[in-house]
């Protein structure tokens, strides 16, 4: 019975895009699955991976019963495997967690679920923890959750530090770019700009692994710069339908991460920046 119940009402959907991460996998499942709340579901794309990575996901799976395997036969890219995962959750929340981060502690989803309550949010700030090659604390605070930060200011505007309704999501057709690198910088826009009541959990709950050889930020290439130049197509036809004063913000960002990224070119051509 109790099983059932859990199947009826899922309170979080966790859903983990793994790309070639054999290394980090398992740590990330079992951060999820060994959570003190138990009406979650963790629901993992394998995004045609071509290391071991499907193996030790269905290691897991055998382990644990609350963990759903889904399989691309080509590569999407994280948003693609990210919308997988979004057309089958069950939960009430969403909690994105990339495959080589983890959950903080076991019960950072019941203390979540706290600072929800019953109240309807369509989005929760949550912190998180950077660490590898550098160390870095970030919790948000009432300042830096204001949707003028986060067009303006904000480092690291991610679809997994917020905690997103599921409803919310779907009502607004918020999904996605597939195929791309930075697929979710349109996801959060439009997921920060659109929603009309949020809610701070000012503790970690993930913790982020930075410089990880061969990830999507540690490779510049001119494909990257192609997809950078699509966001800011989108975000200009955006302007022209649902204008907002933090949409130009945005743009002139990507304007500028345009520009870093084609001097990062040149430094990796030539080993400097030339003027």
């Amino acid at each position: 019975m109790e099983n059932e119940v859990k199947q009826e009402h899922i309170r979080f959907s966790v859903i983990i895009a793994a790309y070639n991460i054999e290394e980090y996998i398992q740590r990330a499942l079992e951060s999820a699955a060994n959570q003190t709340l138990k009406n979650i579901e963790i629901i993992v794309v394998n995004d045609a991976s071509t290391d071991n990575t499907k193996q030790k996901i269905l290691e897991m799976q055998e382990k644990y019963d609350n963990i759903i395997y889904l399989e691309h036969e080509k590569n999407k890219k994280a948003g693609g495997a990210r919308n997988t995962g979004l057309a089958i959750a069950k939960g009430e929340y969403i909690v994105f967690l990339d495959g080589d981060d983890y959950l903080a502690e076991n019960d950072v989803l019941e203390r979540l679920d706290k600072v929800i309550g019953n109240d309807i949010v369509d989005v929760t700030y949550l912190g998180f923890k950077i660490e590898g090659d550098r160390e870095e604390l970030v919790l948000p605070t009432p300042e830096t959750c204001t949707k003028t930060f986060k067009a303006a200011v904000d480092k690291y505007p991610n679809p997994w530090s917020k905690c997103w309704r599921k409803a919310y999501l779907d009502e607004n057709g918020i999904r996605f770019k597939e195929g791309i690198f930075y697929e979710d910088v349109l996801f959060v826009y439009s997921g920060v700009m659109k929603s009309k009541t949020t809610k701070i959990a000012d503790f970690v709950v993930h913790k982020y692994t930075s410089g990880r050889v061969n990830s999507m930020t540690t490779t510049v290439n001119l494909k990257n710069i192609e997809d950078t130049i699509s966001n800011l197509n989108d975000l200009l036809k955006m302007r022209q339908t649902e204008y907002t004063p933090e949409i130009d913000i945005i743009i002139k960002k990507e304007v500028r991460m345009c520009k870093k990224r084609l001097d990062n070119v040149l430094i990796g051509l030539y080993g400097k920046e030339e003027n």
